[in-house]
């Protein structure tokens, strides 16, 4: 019995989840999930023969450098949490993460077995959990996390004792452990409150009981001050970096690299002949047994994390943004493909079903915006695209196919369809008559993009000068600036946060928008038909049955009734041509309390609501909750639950939830239908009964009725669809009984009998 199946059979009242990372098939591809996230932020490092194991904030890479190829595991895969930051290989290969959370993973590269053991995290006497470093020796793993060390037995696949209490310290000290290791009969571990008590401790193996703080003893390690940041074994003695340099215990005293000092050291990592060293500084250097210490490469682009000790033994160094970093005639970087950003605060899908995401982010740190196009990741930033800067908070489609990027204090940019680079001609700002805040008349902030179909493109802008809060660009490629008037009064600004959605176009081409100024709050719609107007005919607001006159997002869906969604729930108004008589807006009260962020319609007229507290997916006419999603109840597959935002891609039925730690998407039946039959697609095919997983017709036009035949043209049963492209029939016939093996036919028709479609399925039946 190998090791990891030993952890399985003896832990397994303590895994709280088991994971084969196999394909799968959900309802036929209905109801899997996916995550992308970026890998490029690496907070430890280490090492199996040719694989490099990363723990970033996105989730668990390995590089092979013989093959270059990648191996990803994010929530979608198993993961309990995605912040890693810490890792290590045991002697069996088996990889150990650690996460923010204190959720401890184990991943067996061979079997592609994942187990989670959540001892940490569910541990009730603390709260700061943190795992900050992971080391193994022999059969224990050595676990250090922000209140003591841990150490689990392999083999028996359990914890044993936490200590948490060293030397002589106050019974009141909360120490965490930056580095841990076994050498020389004696558990070492660097730790650190984070100001005044900084030591290396260390205990005998041979003591009784290693649980009495008095069986430890505490070092100062260089200056007092000095914070311990990485501890290593080289050359049978023990290293430590710290923020005031490097240092090693020659068995009686802490001895100091001078060439090393005042360096702030945070990662270490030994080779059979060098000790390598990276600094806060972005540099690199070797140590050999004779203490020369030499520069190691050119300085690095990037913030180093951590340091092991690559196949040559050379260093190779993991850091922020850089993913792992190798050095030949200079430093290459290695990570996943990906987006540019874990951050999605807004997503859209294009007319040709690739997949668009914004970072946001604050002044000087977003990540710019990035494509998908179901294969590979393309991102747009300020270094590689020309963006103005990487602050991109909404993401929207045109009415030619273009999408447009909401580029925080430069305007609005229009990316034509098809186009693979960003064109300055194509950023709208001042260049068009857009004006800024009143102190800085150039930073101009848009909303996403609202189109009719006239070919206007509307957009909004937050608090210009000029109060004019509507820009247009008409199909004639000209811009128009105006100001938006509530009963006669301009309004300053129809949002205030760049997240919001303040601008929708009903099925008669009227324009809806949110208004923010105090005094004016709500929903206006200006009845323009089409026509560029500035007026607004009818103002909605709590007082007419708005949850609240907060309005964050607003949405027309394909009965051309709107949903408005607000910081205290959602209206519908269900007559958009006279909303404020008796009954126009619908009394809803199911999300009564919740901030809604978006609001996204599918093909099948479904609407899917992101809050801060999860997504909650609605029949079309939003009477009946069909389903509800949290990080806790997808085991994490939804990344958070304060999503940011919704899209939906008609083609495939895929939804995808934007959230500030990365984005997950969910495979849906809700496929936009076909204009006319061609054969049927019906899978599994074979259909194997009895099944909980229901046969697939794919290939439907709009609302087609489904009828299983018998080869004889005997009618089995008669089935209704979505709605949309895609149907499902149990296996069973009219009365409820699975049906026997043998070839049936699968025929479809259109809701007015002029259409129809046929395939055919082998049932076999157990």
């Amino acid at each position: 019995m190998n090791r990891l199946a030993a952890v399985m059979m003896i832990c397994g009242r303590r895994l709280l989840r088991l994971v084969l990372l196999a394909s799968v098939c959900a309802h036929a591809g209905v109801g899997v999930w996916k995550n992308y996230t970026s890998m490029k932020d690496v907070s430890a490092l280490t090492r199996s023969g040719h694989t490099f194991w990363a723990a970033t904030g996105g989730g668990l890479f390995g590089w092979n450098e013989q093959t270059n190829q990648f191996v990803q595991l994010t929530s979608a895969d198993g993961l309990l949490s995605i912040n890693l930051t810490a890792v290590a290989v045991d002697s069996s290969g088996a990889v150990w993460a650690g996460a923010a959370t204190g959720i401890l993973h184990v991943y067996n590269p061979s079997s592609r077995m994942l187990l989670t053991v959540p001892d940490i995290a569910n541990f009730q006497g603390q709260t700061d959990k943190r795992i900050n470093v992971l080391s193994t020796a022999g059969d224990t793993l050595l676990v250090g996390t922000d209140f003591g060390l841990s150490l689990y037995k392999i083999d028996r696949g359990e914890f044993g004792d936490t200590y948490s209490h060293f030397g002589n310290l106050p019974s009141a000290t909360r120490v965490a452990v930056t580095g841990a290791a076994i050498s020389g009969g004696r558990i070492w571990a660097a730790i650190t409150d984070g100001s005044a008590t900084n030591f290396v401790t260390s205990a005998s193996l041979a003591s009784p009981n290693l649980l009495d703080p008095l069986a430890w003893t505490n070092q100062q390690v260089g200056p007092v001050g000095g914070v311990p940041q990485a501890l290593a074994v080289f050359k049978g003695h023990i290293y430590v970096g710290t923020t005031q340099g490097l240092f090693y215990y020659d068995g009686a005293a802490w001895q100091s690299i001078a060439q090393l000092g005042g360096k702030s050291i945070v990662g270490l990592g030994p080779s059979a002949s060098l000790l390598g060293a990276c600094s806060a500084a972005s540099e690199v250097f070797t140590l050999d047994s004779l203490g020369t210490v030499r520069a190691f490469g050119t300085g690095l682009a990037y913030t180093p994390t951590s340091l092991v000790a690559g196949s040559d033994g050379n260093p190779v160094v993991g850091a922020v943004s850089g993913g792992l970093l190798q050095y030949a005639s200079g430093w290459t970087t290695h990570f996943p493909n990906g987006p540019n950003s874990s951050q999605f605060v807004s997503v859209t899908v294009a007319s040709d079903g690739s997949l668009w995401g914004a970072g946001g982010g604050a002044s000087g740190h977003g990540g710019g915006f990035y494509q998908f196009n179901g294969k590979t990741w393309r991102s747009f930033t300020d270094q590689n695209s020309g963006l103005p800067v990487d602050e991109v908070w909404r993401l929207s489609n045109g009415c030619d196919g273009s999408v447009w990027a909401s580029i925080y204090g430069s305007g609005i940019l229009e990316v034509p369809p098809g186009a693979t680079k960003i064109d300055s001609a194509h950023l709208y700002g001042t260049n068009v008559g857009m004006l800024g805040v009143s102190n800085n008349l150039t930073y101009v902030v848009t909303s996403g993009i609202a189109c009719d179909s006239h070919g206007n493109d509307w957009t909004a802008i937050i608090s210009p000068a000029n109060q004019n809060v509507l820009a247009v660009r008409r199909s004639d490629q000209t811009w128009l600036n105006l100001p938006l008037y509530v009963n006669g009064v301009k309004a300053a600004s129809l949002m205030d946060k760049p997240v919001d959605r303040p601008l929708a176009v009903d099925a008669s081409d009227n324009l809806w928008a949110i208004v923010r100024t105090p005094g004016l709050k709500g929903v206006v719609c200006l009845y323009n038909g089409g026509t560029i107007d500035s007026v607004a005919q009818v103002q909605v607001t709590s007082n007419n049955g708005l949850p609240s006159d907060n309005v964050n997002t607003i949405v027309v869906d394909r009965d051309n009734e709107i949903w408005v969604g607000t910081d205290r729930g959602i209206a519908i108004i269900v007559d958009p041509s006279n909303p404020l008589r008796p009954g126009g807006i619908a009394a809803y009260t199911v999300l009564n309390g919740l901030t809604i962020n978006s609001i996204a319609v599918d093909p099948l007229n479904q609407k899917w609501i992101a809050t801060t507290e999860g997504v909650v997916l609605f029949s079309p006419d939003g009477t009946q909750q069909l389903a509800s999603y949290t990080a806790e109840s997808t085991s994490g597959q939804l990344i958070d639950d304060n999503v940011q935002s919704i899209a939906v891609d008609p083609s495939t039925g895929t939804v995808y939830f934007g959230t500030l730690d990365g984005l997950a998407s969910l495979s849906t039946s809700a496929v936009a239908p076909r204009a006319s039959f061609s054969r049927l697609t019906v899978y599994p095919n074979p259909y194997l009964l009895p099944s909980a997983i229901p046969l697939s017709v794919d290939g439907l036009v709009a609302n087609s009725t489904i009828k299983i035949l018998s080869i004889d043209g005997i009618l089995v049963r008669e089935v209704a669809t979505p709605g949309g492209r895609v149907g499902f029939w149990d296996g069973k016939d009219a009365q409820g009984n699975f049906v026997a093996s043998g070839i049936y036919i699968v025929a479809a028709y259109s809701q007015d009998g002029t259409q129809a479609g046929k395939g055919k399925v082998a049932v076999i039946r157990h």
